[in-house]
């Protein structure tokens, strides 16, 4: 089957080479009226087959690259044609100053247009940063706690009604998880942001891999012959203590962009897990904390050059590494039923040491067939991930009088060392036709994985043998093979229609050397996307939206080892793991600000790390399966409201209604589930330099397949002051400020379990940061072709 969809790829490929390459030249000039600059003037340039559509940058300039034909050159102002011209572009042009009078003298004419703070289109929910007077002067992250529809909580970023998010920069992957993330974002100022868009249906041209909806985040329009430079600092006190550094440089030099960052610091965290077991003849309070401490560094170098006015290479290398340790002491506590009298105790000490480094190179070509028209891109990537681990464990039992059981006493070490490398390539083509708009492609990648366990136990001389029963090596291999079709029409001002299709062929192989077990896998899958939005005026606008995506279980669950917790509990993989399926279907309404959204998704052969309890033998192990089958539907609002000029309020509201069937039980868990979230910003001086946030989010109670949440509440407050002309920026923020406490629960063979861990998300923080050089550069970072890959590490 790879063959079939390599010589379809080949075919497609042959019918678009027909009409990718002619000859194209360069358009440029400026726009002014009298002395001034016309900035976001719209632009137009009509042929018997082409019509391109364009504006100007800030400084009203525009540089475009077209195939050689005869053009009419139009200038409008607020769509009125206020310029017009022919020119025969047979050679690169500089039309200089294209001086024109708008229809209206504006000393005499005051035209007073508000610009827009969000847009619904047919695949995605658009806010525009740089609209809003309450993102000026913060962070990535500050902008995203405005979006309406983005929730930021507890150091995760999501999208009411979905689990977790995908978030992109200029549609490019950032490779880190949540905590990365978070200070990732913070180093990135809005004045360099123009828009966020919320994708919670993603289009063909994104991989089908996750259930997970997208937050791409949109830079402003680099300017030529510029550069900045960004250094900060950060210390945290929570529980414990952290600091983070982070500098940057960025420059574009005629054909070079360059980007390199480096950010690294040490983070001490204390996390409380507790997690209390209501048997029928006895109650189990287990009593856990991991004393945890990090050393982490990441780094990236990227640099493109222009070959020719409508051909860049480049090429972006990244290394992350983190060196991580923590000791997790855990007292269990054997309570009677009837009388509540203590039975006995189990004690159990763990300690654990482990390095990851992860290293990810990229090749990439754009060749611009014509401007804001047809293009091509490749990528060839490269990641390399390698994460070896240390785990010495002991576990021994003790009577009602705290006394040591004899020969109760067992301990032993996990040695783990995993490898996975992943090479994909990948080729897009896009194709604006006079009757609508393609984007053609196809991907390639290939992982694989090496897992090594050796595993020793302690005998009764206190050596250390080798544990054949729970030693073993796990080889695992994944191709995938994807082609993608997607196009879009504007039938009027109307309506617009967007549809598309990917084919992606899975094979997948795993060996377990120990059990000498071979299991592979062959499938091919269809995803479709279809989007359909209808302005009913300039402000409203309904949309219907639907996908399939799917969610292939990440390497860590596909391994079989069995690592042990205690006496009464084990960790364990599983080989046998199939993909996950999502349908997702959404109906929308805006209106100006006020956002609605009506959504389902039903889930099937989802995977999870499911907690399996026996009344008999009091084992509570934790295996990877394919878990639960639910359905969800749900309603989403976001409001955005200025009651007065200093002060902006972004409102999410949403609730859903659920229902899930698990492996582990025949009992069908339904439940509903609403939360509230609301961020203020207060500008307090004229200068827009000393501003204040204040933000609360509360959840009212979740079912979440067959766990449930109990009501919690958080509060968020922030300073932040802008000092030499905005270019230090001091910020002082309060998280989680009351400790809001979780509760969760889940109930399994009649058993009651909970769940009351204590995050470590009440913080205060101090943040220095300064900015200089010219603060518009945006640097365009290339997307890699391993994104899902990455994401399952």
């Amino acid at each position: 089957m790879a063959k079939f969809i390599l010589y379809l790829f080949i075919c497609i490929m042959m019918c678009i080479s027909t009409i990718a390459f002619t000859q194209n030249h360069r358009l440029t000039g400026i726009i002014t009226e009298g002395q001034n600059s016309l900035p976001y003037t719209n632009l137009s340039l009509t042929a018997n087959d082409t019509i391109l559509r364009f504006t100007t940058d800030d400084d009203g300039k525009f540089d475009i690259v077209v195939p050689q034909k005869d053009y009419q050159f139009d200038v409008l102002f607020f769509n009125e044609v206020v310029y017009h011209s022919i020119i025969i572009l047979n050679k690169d042009i500089d039309l200089g100053n294209v001086e024109i009078t708008t229809f209206a003298n504006l000393d005499e004419i005051v035209i007073q247009a508000h610009k827009k703070i969000v847009e619904r289109k047919a695949d995605r929910f658009i806010f525009y940063v740089e609209n809003t007077t309450s993102s000026s002067g913060g962070t990535a992250l500050d902008a995203l706690k405005n979006t309406p529809g983005v929730i930021v909580n507890n150091q995760n970023i999501g999208i009411s009604g979905k689990n977790s998010v995908l978030v992109l920069i200029d549609d490019k992957p950032t490779y880190m998880n949540q905590d990365e993330l978070i200070h990732y974002l913070e180093s990135i100022s809005t004045a360099n942001l123009s828009k966020i868009e919320v994708i919670t249906t993603p289009p063909a041209k994104y991989e089908a891999e996750g259930n997970s909806g997208i937050i791409n985040i949109i830079t402003k329009k680099i300017n030529q012959n510029s550069w900045n430079s960004t250094i900060g600092a950060m210390y945290q006190r929570s529980r414990r203590n952290e600091h983070q550094y982070n500098a940057g440089f960025n420059l574009q030099k005629n054909k070079i962009t360059l980007r390199t960052s480096v950010n690294f610091g040490f983070k001490r965290s204390l996390i409380n897990w507790n997690n209390d077991i209501y048997y029928k003849d006895a109650f189990w309070q287990n009593e856990d904390y991991s004393d945890a401490k990090n050393n982490n560094l990441n780094a990236l170098f990227a640099l493109d050059y222009q070959i020719a006015n409508n051909w860049k290479i480049g090429g972006k290398t990244s290394v992350y590494t983190i060196r991580f340790s923590d000791i997790q002491p855990q007292i269990t506590t054997v309570f009677d039923h009837e009388n509540g009298k203590i039975q006995q105790f189990f004690k159990n000490n763990a300690t654990s040491d482990h390095k990851t480094s992860q290293s990810v190179y990229n090749i990439y070509s754009e060749y611009l067939l014509d401007s804001l028209g047809k293009k091509m891109t490749v990528d060839f990537d490269f990641v390399n991930y390698h994460s070896p681990s240390n785990r010495v464990f002991s576990y021994s039992t003790f009577d009602a009088d705290n006394q040591l059981i004899l020969n109760s006493t067992h301990a032993g070490t996990n040695q783990v060392d995993i490898k996975i490398r992943n090479f994909s390539a990948k080729t897009d083509f896009e194709l604006p036709l006079k009757f609508a708009e393609f984007n053609v492609g196809a991907r390639f990648s290939q992982s694989k994985s090496e897992n090594l366990i050796a595993a020793f136990k302690q005998n009764e001389t206190g050596e250390f043998i080798y544990d054949t029963d729970l030693s073993n090596f796990f080889e695992y291999t994944e191709n995938n093979e994807a082609l993608y079709l997607s196009g879009s029409k504007e039938f009027s001002d109307k309506w617009s229609v967007h549809a598309g299709l990917r084919m992606e062929a899975t094979q997948t192989k795993g060996y377990s050397r120990e059990n000498d077990n071979l299991h592979k896998n062959d499938y091919i899958k269809l995803f479709p996307s279809v989007y359909i939005l209808h302005h009913l005026t300039d402000d409203k606008s309904v949309g219907l939206n639907y996908s399939r995506r799917i969610n292939r279980p990440h390497y860590e669950s596909l391994n079989p080892f069995r690592i042990i917790n205690n006496e009464f509990s084990y960790n364990e993989g599983n080989p046998f793991l199939e993909p996950a399926f999502t349908h997702n279907i959404e109906l929308t309404f805006t209106y100006k600000t006020l956002d609605s959204k009506i959504y389902f998704s039903s889930l099937k052969n989802g995977v999870n790390q499911a907690s399996l309890l026996d009344p008999d033998t009091k084992e509570n192990n934790y295996i990877w399966m394919n878990y639960v089958n639910s359905k969800q539907a749900g309603i989403s609002e976001s409001y955005t409201v200025k009651p007065v000029a200093w002060w902006t309020s972004i409102n999410t509201f949403d609730l859903a209604y659920s229902e899930a069937n698990t492996v582990i039980s025949d009992k069908k868990h339904t439940g509903m589930s609403s939360s509230l979230y609301t961020s203020n910003d207060f500008v307090l001086n004229s200068a827009q330099t000393l501003f204040v946030n204040i933000s609360y989010f509360q959840n009212f109670g979740e079912t979440f397949q067959n766990y449930k949440l109990k009501p919690y509440a958080k509060f968020y407050a922030s300073i932040k002051y802008l000092m030499l002309d905005k270019k230090l920026e001091l910020s002082v923020k309060g998280a989680d400020i009351f400790n809001g406490r979780e509760s969760v629960s889940q109930e399994m063979n009649g058993i009651k379990q909970r769940f009351k861990n204590i995050w470590d998300t009440q913080r205060i923080s101090v943040t220095l940061t300064y900015r200089f050089g010219n603060t518009n550069i945006k640097t365009n970072e290339r997307q890699t072709s391993n994104t899902d890959e990455l994401n399952r590490i």
